[in-house]
């Protein structure tokens, strides 16, 4: 062997343990950027659950303020409102766990034969860093 080709040989395990160390790299920055897409992913999911629950347990709410009755029946809507019950548990999902509807009158300046109640669903779903939580709310009004 040449004097020449010995001294490039020491050569070669310098780039090939360079390119090792670059393909590691790359490959960690490729696991980062897929977790993070998961991750994103099922907040992602979670969010467009936890807001159709809340619509659901709006529309639930609407339906006990608002009962099925005959026409010559009084209503009162301030009552079926103090009255509201806790939303039902079928509302509840595996991940989606913490469901709340609140009913309340609101405070504003406006006449008295314009009362409005705001009906609010709250729902939280999932934990931890995937914990999201989305609200919703109806403005219902009494007429007189």
């Amino acid at each position: 062997m040449s004097p020449s080709l010995r001294k490039q040989k020491g050569n070669l395990y310098i780039v090939v343990i360079f390119v090792l160390v670059v393909i590691g790299f790359l490959a960690s920055g490729l696991a980062r950027i897929q977790w993070s897409d998961n991750d994103a992913q099922t907040r992602s999911v979670l969010g467009a659950q936890a807001w159709l629950i809340a619509h659901s347990a709006n529309e639930w709410a609407l339906t006990q303020l608002y009962p099925l009755r005959e026409n010559d029946q009084p209503f009162d809507l301030a009552a079926h409102c103090q009255n509201l019950a806790p939303a039902p548990d079928t509302l509840e999902t595996a991940s989606c766990r913490e469901v709340e509807v609140t009913c309340s009158a609101s405070a504003s300046e406006v006449p008295d034969a314009l009362k409005f109640y705001r009906v609010e669903a709250r729902v939280q779903c999932g934990s931890g860093i995937n914990l999201v939580e989305r609200r919703q709310q109806v403005w219902v009004r009494e007429v007189e």
